[in-house]
Order: C-alpha cells, then sequence, then structure tokens
C-alpha cells in the first residue's frame, strides 16, 4: 500500500505555471525500486489522447534532503532510483493556460485544474487516491467535489479515479447555494466582468428545476433520488468557447458571456447544465465496458458512445421541455436543426454511427477538412437517433413505453450496482425495458449508414419534417472569413467546386464575374441557376488561377418540425404524451 500526499500551488501566475509536489510513502517497507511514475494521456469524458505530460517541466525527486536520480522512461512516465526509501518526494511544474473543461489554467486572478491533466500516479499502486492541500492566496476561494480533511484548504480522494474526477477551482468566487431532492447544490463561478453580468439567481432557480427534473425522469415521480450526497457546478463565463466535462458530484462549464442574454442562448445554457449534469447517471454510474476501468495510459475503445453522449445530448432539451423551461416549440425548433444539420452532413452516410462512437479518439476531436463527408458526429447523429427511437418506442407502444423506460431500466440494471454495460447488449436492454425487438433499427441507424427518416417516424405524432427552399444554385463548399478574404475550408466531395478542381485553403476571389466581398458567398450564388457553367476565381499558393464550376442545385434551408392539419385523435394524444402539452400548444418552429 502508498499513501500519496500532494501540495498544489501557483509557482509563477503571469507564466501560467502551478507548482506540484507529490510524497509516495510506504505504509510499511520501501517502496518500489526503481519507483515509476505516470501521468495521464486524457481525462474521462473526453476522448483523446491529449498528452498531458508535455505541459511538465522541471521534475525532479527526493527522498528527505537526498536527490535522487529519475529517468523518463515513457512519454509519460519517470522512473526515480532511490536506495531503499520508505517515501518520495517528486516535485515539477505544470504549464497551465488553457481554460477548457479538460485542461488547466492559471494566471494572476485565478488557478483551475483537472486531476488527469496534473497529478502523477505510482505505477506500483496506480488507484492509489491522495490527501491534497491547496496552497494559493488566502483571499482565494477554493472549491472542489472532494472531501475536505481536518487541515484548512485540504482534501481527500479515496482514488485515483477520484483524484481525476474532481477539478479544483480556486479564485474569487460568486457562488449561490440551493437545496433539491434533499440534497444541497453548489454554483460556484470565477469572478469576472463577464460573470458579473450572469444573473445567478435565475440561473440557480432554472438549474433546481432541472435537477428535480432529472431526478423524476430517473427515479419516477413518488420517488425522486440523486445518486450523489452533494453536487457542484463550476462555472467559468468567458468568451474563449463553451464546453462541459462531466464528473460523478460535479461538473464544469463555459460559456460566452452574450449566451446568458438571449432566450436562444439561454436555452443553450440550460441544455448543457442538463446534460453534464444527467452524465451523473448516464455514462458517471451507468458505464459501458469498453471505460470500465479506465485507463488511463491509452485509449479507452467502446462502440457505445452515441448512446453516453446522444442520448444524454437527447435528453439535455428534452429535459428543459419536460421542466417547462423551453417551450413546445422551441424544443421542436431545436430537433428540427438537429436533424437538418444530420441530413446535411455527408459523413452520416459514410461511417456507421457505432463506429463513429469507436473512432472518437482518432476522428470526433480531431476533425479537418475531410470529415464532412467521412465521419458524423455520435453527438449529432446519436441523438436524432435516440429521438427516433423514442418516437418509434412510442409509436408501437401506444404511448404505453418510451425511451424513458430504457434509461431507468439501464440505471436500475446497471447503473445502481455500477456493472458495467457490455458492448452488445442495448438491443436486449431496449427490449427487456419496451418489450419490442427494435433489432432492424439498431442495424440501420447504429450498425449501419441508413439515413434516419425523421418525416416517417414524425407522422405517427400528426407532425411533419419540412425544408425550406432555398434559391440560386450551389457551389458546395464551407469558407471563413480571414482578414476580409474568403477562405476554403470544406469541399464536399463530388460537389460543384470539387469537380472545377477548387481545393481546400483556397482564397475565392470571384465568381460568375462577381466578387466574394468579405465571405458573402450565398448572395453571389442566389442570383445564378443549377446547371450554369461560371468561372470561379481563386487564388492558391500565391497564384491566381480561373476555374469553370457547373453550378449545383441549392441545399436544403432551414428545417421546422409543424402540427399536420389532418392529425388524428390518435396521433395527438401520442404527440401531447411525448411533448408533455396539449396539442394547441403545437405550433409551427424554425429550425
Amino acid at each position: 500500500m502508498i499513501e500519496v500526499s500532494t501540495r498544489v500551488f501557483v509557482v509563477d501566475a503571469h507564466a501560467h505555471l502551478l507548482g506540484v509536489e507529490s510524497t509516495f510513502a510506504a505504509a510499511s517497507g520501501a517502496l518500489p525500486s526503481p519507483f515509476v511514475v505516470f501521468m495521464p494521456v486524457w481525462t474521462p469524458g473526453s476522448y483523446l489522447v491529449r498528452e498531458y505530460a508535455r505541459h511538465v517541466e522541471g521534475l525532479e525527486a527526493h527522498a528527505g534532503e537526498a536527490r535522487l536520480d529519475v529517468e523518463k522512461v515513457r512519454k509519460n512516465a519517470w522512473s526515480v532510483r532511490h536506495d531503499g526509501a520508505a517515501a518520495v518526494t517528486v516535485r515539477y511544474r505544470v504549464y497551465a493556460n488553457d481554460l477548457t473543461v479538460r485542461t488547466n489554467h492559471v494566471d494572476g486572478s485565478h488557478a483551475y485544474w483537472n486531476g488527469a491533466a496534473t497529478y502523477l500516479a505510482a505505477e506500483a499502486a496506480p488507484d492509489a487516491g491522495a490527501r491534497v492541500t491547496v496552497d494559493v492566496p488566502s483571499a482565494w476561494g477554493v472549491a472542489t467535489a472532494l472531501d475536505a480533511a481536518e487541515a484548512p484548504r485540504s482534501f481527500v480522494a479515496r482514488s485515483f479515479d477520484e483524484l481525476c474526477d474532481s477539478p479544483i477551482d480556486c479564485g474569487p468566487h460568486l457562488e449561490r447555494t440551493f437545496e433539491a431532492v434533499g440534497k444541497p447544490h453548489r454554483i460556484v463561478a470565477w469572478d469576472t466582468p463577464d460573470a458579473a453580468g450572469v444573473d445567478w439567481d435565475k440561473l440557480a432557480r432554472d438549474t433546481r428545476t432541472i435537477v428535480e427534473t432529472e431526478a423524476r425522469l430517473l427515479e419516477g415521480e413518488d420517488a425522486p433520488s440523486l445518486p450523489y450526497d452533494r453536487y457542484l457546478f463550476l462555472w467559468h463565463v468567458s468568451p474563449r468557447g463553451r464546453g462541459g466535462l462531466e464528473h460523478r458530484s460535479s461538473s464544469t462549464l463555459l460559456a460566452r458571456p452574450e449566451r446568458f442574454t438571449t432566450r436562444s442562448g439561454w436555452l443553450d445554457t440550460l441544455s448543457l447544465v442538463a446534460h453534464e449534469l444527467l452524465h451523473a447517471w448516464n455514462v458517471k454510474r451507468i458505464r459501458p465496458v469498453g471505460l470500465a476501468p479506465y485507463r488511463y495510459e491509452a485509449e479507452n475503445h467502446t462502440r457505445l458512445l452515441w448512446w453516453f453522449e446522444g442520448a444524454t445530448s437527447y435528453y439535455d432539451w428534452r429535459i428543459l421541455r419536460l421542466a417547462d423551461l423551453a417551450t413546445p416549440a422551441e424544443y421542436l425548433g431545436h430537433l428540427a436543426d438537429a436533424a437538418s444539420r444530420l441530413a446535411d452532413t455527408p459523413g452520416a452516410r459514410q461511417h456507421a454511427l457505432a463506429d463513429a462512437s469507436f473512432d472518437a479518439w482518432i476522428k470526433a476531436y480531431r476533425p479537418d477538412e475531410n470529415a464532412l463527408d467521412s465521419t458524423v458526429s455520435y453527438y449529432l447523429k446519436g441523438e436524432v437517433v435516440c429521438a427516433l427511437f423514442d418516437l418509434e418506442i412510442r409509436a408501437r407502444t401506444a404511448g404505453q413505453r418510451s425511451l424513458d423506460d430504457v434509461l431507468r431500466h439501464l440505471w436500475r440494471v446497471h447503473g445502481k450496482s455500477e456493472t458495467p454495460v457490455p458492448e452488445g447488449a442495448l438491443p436486449a436492454l431496449f427490449a427487456e425495458a419496451t418489450g419490442l425487438t427494435l433489432d432492424d433499427r439498431f442495424a440501420a441507424w447504429v450498425e449501419g449508414t441508413s439515413a434516419p427518416d425523421v418525416g416517417a417516424a414524425l407522422a405517427p405524432f400528426g407532425l411533419a419534417f419540412e425544408r425550406a427552399t432555398r434559391k440560386g444554385a450551389a457551389l458546395g463548399v464551407r469558407t471563413s472569413l480571414d482578414h476580409g478574404r474568403a477562405m476554403v475550408d470544406v469541399v464536399l466531395r463530388g460537389s460543384a467546386a470539387s469537380r472545377a478542381g477548387i481545393d481546400v485553403h483556397d482564397e475565392l476571389i470571384a465568381v460568375a464575374g462577381k466578387r466574394v466581398v468579405t465571405g458573402a458567398l450565398d448572395a453571389t450564388l442566389e442570383s445564378l441557376a443549377p446547371g450554369a457553367q461560371v468561372p470561379v476565381v481563386v487564388a492558391r499558393d500565391g497564384r491566381v488561377r480561373t476555374l469553370d464550376a457547373t453550378l449545383d442545385p441549392p441545399a436544403a434551408g432551414e428545417g421546422r418540425i409543424v402540427a399536420r392539419t389532418d392529425a388524428t385523435a390518435a396521433a395527438k394524444q401520442l404527440a401531447e404524451g411525448w411533448l408533455s402539452c396539449a396539442w394547441d400548444q403545437l405550433t409551427a418552429s424554425k429550425g
């Protein structure tokens, strides 16, 4: 047995350097010799090898006052030579200048770190927990889901999993607390000028509603409960991006300040809260066997991310509807947008959803100019497929069963006991929960590349899926604006641009004799007709060239889900059960 005590402190805030000092002590006798320590290469919930060890600097080891020889033996591991020492202290610095939910950030006003990106584990005791002491300015608050130890600003992790699963945030904080379903909850936000503009009281009220709704969804109306003793929402409000990362008893959430000021932004923010909170059940406790146990030095493959992320994506907005935080029209608008984006992803017809889950490590977090044509997001397609599973189950059982029953069944059978879900088990689990055999749908939607028919799934509910018609023609490129220049980021395979020889990284200068001004390609194409042969002027590698393109028909416009005028009474009843509203509340909504 090895006991670990770690102190984390700020070495140089303006150089973005954290200091870490970990003492590994044998409970009896000497430590193994040589003594090898390693740093994880990824963090659970974010399926990419991020090579956290690249940020480690100045690592050295000591036994008492004696400095020990250290040799790096792997990209993320160090071997410490000692002469029968009972305890070894390893000191190092971590560069921390990446404000995301999965990395570390330090500046003069704030410190935030994730365990996998910060701590070392002993190869001889890879699951050993640690006592962590946080040594930061006394004026700063310290927030973490870890249990407090006896000493001030000291915390205890009972395992390395818990250590990696419990980020720590230090700095000036804005805080709100509430109780939901008998459990305490904290909202802690890094106090910045951007965060000061957020209505935290309103966010706390809506978050509490989400917590209560999810508890009822998983456990039922009569006896809602939560799987944790307390929960911490860590918030960073910053123009640097959007994201969330789930943990067993906490989550880190990042959002741009403008997302709190509009109705659409607010709903997007609430969906982020709902998503990360639902992971407390679906992936942290209901867990695929491919992620059990976590193996921190290599990829952990599973073909089930379409469920563990896709179903969670389906439910994040559905929970807003169940909680009456989003109107039926807003919910249908979101679902129509997701269905439209999926239909506009050619890679969905090339890469099966289960395969996209397995390939998360090499594709999902590493998109390039070929990604749109070659793969599909298991978040996006998983959300749409889970919506269609829900509709299919409800339609086949006259509304008596739904995907909610599948989620609850998974929680009862696998989540409460934390028994990992076998890779091929979902079709049988769906059947156990609903009484239906859905193997044909799994084969087509999950294991195959068939395009889900959203319109057909909605028809029994008296609803229709429509796409707007666009004017003009299409070239088949995606562009971005770079200092006033329209730069080609994506060329769709087989499109007019591809046939003409337009390439990624070309600067698009003119189409059909008209200058592409400030990247406004759509406006240039609106007056042209499909089939027209037009010159396209591009700049590539410093040389201007003219290519001939035969334009394509325009892509479909934004989608919407609308109520059909010929809906039957049975269809209306199904829709009311799904959307938790009366039929007359359903109106056409934009996607």
